[in-house]
């Protein structure tokens, strides 16, 4: 399959290039994501988008006219990527792309729903006209239930090799999609009819498992990602195929009725949990190479009541009125969801198992869901997967080195390396002694352009300003 770099997601920004001022951060520690290893005192010179050096301080040979960053006491890491969003929709072109930026993500994967917005925000940001973070856009493959529009809507075999073909024949670059984004309700022959004709094409596919596929057949049919865990959670059960089943049951609902009402019964999902199973179908996933993104925060504000520490009030300046408003219809702590209660649980202990069993994992937060925050929930989600059993380092290696090989684009991105896109994060502390301290940003680097304390500062009080008009 090729990689999904191929589809030109590393276009350089407008605002980077050849004439831009060069970059020197000095005497920094650079932490190698791939080895675990911090390398003391080096310095890292960034030319255009490019790092143009990478190596100790000693040898290092500053360009005329440089901007200089002192990095003594300070942490290197590169650029973090959210790789389960669906934030790029019209309404927030003051919104996801600058706190994205302003919290050091500097690449974001869009799951898809409007793709045409999607890819103008693409074309936008590659030129350098919008600051945003590099994006993977997903097109979204639906089944024939469902309200959501400016989807593909797939009801038969026939359908589904279309919407394969179709983006295969798209223009390149940023003015096609990258990948096609898998819904739940997708029936089960379609599915594989779209798997056989992805993997004879060579065009990527990703997201839920539909309820009529099993966790199990979706691995073993090359889907390369599986997005959030109650899919996983139903895998893990001797009745999967009972809650599949049900959820997959059209027939009770009546147009406009949202399907992913028909949810399993929570307290039958715990009582039939099959340890044997679970580790089976986990070792399937770790042999096929099937990413798994748990996007742990999902479930938080839920499980937790909606309490402050979930819902983070001191954000909602950052979040336009009408999302915030869909948000606070479900805020309701006497409405402390079970389900949420048990996913949450369920998440935190297999998450730590997929690790183990050699499932590569992806950080991923699901931005907006009720809650989320474009770039700073990226931050939590780290801290979430190391309360779920990840070192700091294996948390860390989610949202750089992992996403990196994910889209094939090691030679590119995913460490602090010459010849590298450059895509940093400089922090006044060290994040492999407590995974927290990704939040102590003293810059961030996006495709070479520098965006330190001040011009942080200036992205988020921007959002803020353009949210109250």
């Amino acid at each position: 399959m090729r990689p999904i770099v191929a589809l030109g997601l590393f276009a350089a920004w407008g605002c980077s290039g050849p004439g831009q001022q060069p970059t020197a951060i000095t005497h920094v520690s650079v932490i190698d994501v791939a080895s675990g290893a911090t390398r003391a005192d080096y310095t890292v010179i960034v030319g255009g988008s490019r790092i143009a050096y990478a190596g100790p301080a000693a040898n290092a040979q500053l360009p005329r006219g440089a901007r200089v960053i002192d990095g003594r006491g300070k942490f290197l890491i590169p650029g973090l990527w959210d790789m389960h969003v669906h934030a790029f929709m019209y309404l927030f072109s003051d919104f996801a792309g600058p706190l994205m930026i302003a919290n050091g993500v500097t690449g974001a994967r869009e799951m898809g729903y409007y793709i045409d917005t999607t890819l103008r925000w693409k074309r936008d940001i590659a030129r350098g006209s919008e600051i945003g973070p590099r994006l993977v856009a997903g097109v979204r493959v639906d089944g024939p239930i469902g309200r959501t529009k400016f989807v593909s809507h797939v009801w038969d075999v026939n359908d589904a090799v279309r919407a394969v073909d179709t983006l295969a024949r798209a223009k390149s670059g940023s003015s096609r999609a990258d990948f096609l984004s898998i819904d739940p309700m997708l029936g089960r022959a379609p599915y594989f009819a779209l798997a056989k004709e992805a993997k004879k094409i060579g065009v990527p596919f990703a997201g839920k498992v539909p309820y009529a596929v099993s966790v199990a057949e979706a691995s073993s049919a090359g889907q390369r990602s599986i997005e959030q865990e109650d899919d996983l959670m139903r895998a893990c059960t001797r009745n999967d195929s009972v809650f599949r089943a049900h959820l997959s049951d059209t027939t009770k609902l009546r147009p406009g009725d949202d399907p992913l009402q028909l949810r399993g019964d929570v307290r039958a999902i715990l009582e039939s949990y099959d340890r044997a199973r679970c580790s089976e179908v986990i070792e399937t996933l770790a042999r096929n190479h099937t990413w798994v993104t748990p996007t742990l925060i999902v479930y938080q504000p839920y499980a937790r009541g909606f309490d402050s520490a979930s819902t983070h009030p001191e954000r909602s300046k950052y979040v336009p009125g009408i999302i915030q408003g869909g948000w606070l219809t479900k805020a309701n702590p006497k409405l402390r969801d079970e389900p949420a209660v048990v996913q949450s649980s369920f998440s935190f202990a297999r998450t730590g198992e997929l690790a183990r069993t050699g499932v590569k994992l992806l950080a991923g937060t699901d931005a907006p869901r009720a809650f989320i925050y474009p770039g700073f929930s990226v931050h939590d989600e780290l801290e979430l997967l190391v309360q779920a059993g990840l070192t700091p380092l294996e948390a860390l290696r989610t949202a750089t080195y992992n996403p990196a090989e994910y889209l094939g684009a090691l030679d590119s991105l995913g460490t602090v390396t010459a010849g590298k896109l450059a895509d940093l994060v400089l922090l006044d502390a060290n994040p492999l002694l407590d995974i927290r301290n990704t939040t102590r940003i003293a810059a961030v680097i996006a495709n070479g352009r520098v965006f330190d304390s001040a011009a942080r500062a200036r992205l988020l009080a921007h959002v803020e300003t353009a949210l109250k008009h």
